[in-house]
């Protein structure tokens, strides 16, 4: 089964639905600048967040944008998964510096020490108040992601569905995000690999 949309941030490659929006080059932050430019996003509060939480918002944001386009309605009706391998380590490793360098705690920084603060700055940004969960796994093809999305998928309530991997260490950093809608039957637990497609 295919998603409605794909989105892909791979070996420094931002694609949509295969399509290529940009090929950034360099550090990760540039590579996310990169990405929002390229986006067009307006949205100051993205400046203030750390690299994990821009990298969720940024792979989101061309599936909810085509999730309006066929009207659903963000604020009561979609869910969202949430997948992560390294979830907030990078920002626990920028947390302990300052704490080793300072000894103070920086409420900037630690905001950042949760794992599903990315999930919770897209929910924020696209006033979506349906169920979330966010959840840590070895890769975004696994029997635990698509159970997820299953379970959430039960809720009455949930007509859209956004699943979202995302995954930040130090240079390394990939993530992608899929849509499916209220007509689209998610893949069983034996064919995991359909969550989330295998080639850009």
């Amino acid at each position: 089964m295919k998603p409605i949309a794909h989105s892909r941030f791979s070996a420094g490659v931002f694609t949509v639905d295969g399509r290529i929006l940009a090929e950034p080059s360099g550090a990760p932050e540039e590579a996310l600048r990169t990405a929002y430019q390229v986006l067009a996003m307006d949205y100051p509060k993205f400046h203030k967040m750390d690299r994990a939480a821009k990298l969720a918002v940024l792979v989101a944001e061309p599936v909810l944008r085509v999730a309006r386009e066929r009207g659903a309605d963000l604020a009561e009706a979609t869910a969202v998964l949430a997948l992560s391998r390294s979830g907030s380590g990078s920002s626990d490793m920028d947390h302990w510096k300052v704490r080793q360098d300072t000894g103070l705690a920086s409420p900037a920084v630690f905001v950042y020490t949760l794992p599903n603060i990315g999930v919770g700055e897209l929910t924020i940004r696209h006033g979506i108040h349906g169920p979330s969960l966010c959840l840590m796994t070895e890769g975004p093809d696994s029997p635990e992601s698509v159970m997820a999305a299953r379970l959430l998928r039960r809720d009455p309530r949930v007509r859209w569905l956004v699943c979202l991997w995302s995954d930040i260490f130090a240079a390394r950093f990939e993530a992608q995000a899929v849509l499916f809608g209220p007509d689209d039957d998610l893949p069983n637990q034996a064919d995991a690999t359909t969550l989330f497609p295998s080639t850009p």
